[in-house]
């Protein structure tokens, strides 16, 4: 309970970390918040054309498709690339006065979070325009999100830790982040694998977050509500041992760094 009561405590200076992260990303861009809306739109165009022109995948309304795919990919990837080293890039602040770390990691995450939210806004116009469903499942989406958070900041506590032990993770995740994205089913459909290869496949639990997006977007409907279950389980779970394992180690940082 010490790592809430903490950042509900240092609410205003978690509010602050994140209007402050907000600030300094696009400071002296041209283009400013427009890139958080051109980048996954260049990236969705490049691949849509790739894999339904090039390679002929024959999936109907493939840029939906791909769509659907891409909006928690970029809140899970991005939040784990930038949170990882949440602890490094801010040593020299709670070094000198004391401040509950899970601050800066809960504020790296938030940040993605609201780049990928105001994005998908953006880029959800275009996919009506492409042919989306315009349903009520949609409304699932902020549920989806949530969950998809709690097990995403778990992650990200363990690994903002792990960082300032072990350097070389910040290097290991991005490794491990482009295994894992060609692992799930983003740019291609599940179906598309050979039947026996399957419950590999299914082993990965970012294809059961997959589903809570896709099946509102693209496919016009609510997830299963054994898989909803299933991520919910999982999301408590990771973020329980992420509390847990941050809690127990977030002491000795100081020494490490």
């Amino acid at each position: 309970m010490k790592f809430f009561r903490e950042t509900i405590a240092f609410r205003t200076v978690l509010l602050q970390l994140i209007h402050q992260q907000i600030t300094l990303r696009y400071r002296r861009t041209v283009f400013g918040f427009l890139w958080t809306l051109l980048n996954p739109l260049l990236n969705m165009a490049i691949i849509a054309v790739v894999f339904s022109m090039v390679m002929k995948f024959q999936i109907n309304d493939y840029a939906i498709f791909l769509f659907s795919g891409m909006i928690p990919w970029a809140v899970f990837s991005n939040s784990l690339n930038q949170s990882s080293s949440a602890l490094i890039a801010n040593e020299s602040l709670f070094k000198k006065i004391y401040l509950p770390k899970q601050i800066f990691v809960i504020a790296t995450v938030t940040t993605t979070l609201i780049d990928s939210f105001l994005s998908t806004i953006c880029l959800f116009i275009i996919a009506l325009f492409l042919g989306a469903k315009l349903t009520s499942s949609l409304l699932f989406l902020p549920i989806s999100l949530l969950v998809l958070t709690m097990f995403t900041l778990g992650i990200s506590l363990i690994l903002s830790i792990l960082s300032v032990y072990f350097r070389d993770m910040q290097y290991l995740i991005g490794v491990i982040l482009q295994a894992l994205y060609f692992a799930t089913p983003i740019i291609y459909p599940i179906t598309a694998i050979p039947e026996m290869f399957h419950e590999v496949f299914t082993c990965n639990p970012l294809y059961y977050f997959l589903e809570m997006f896709r099946k509102p977007i693209y496919n016009g409907e609510l997830p299963s509500f054994d898989n909803f279950m299933l991520c919910i389980s999982i999301s408590i779970i990771t973020l329980f041992i992420g509390v847990w394992f941050f809690n127990k180690n977030s002491s000795k940082v100081i020494f490490r760094l």
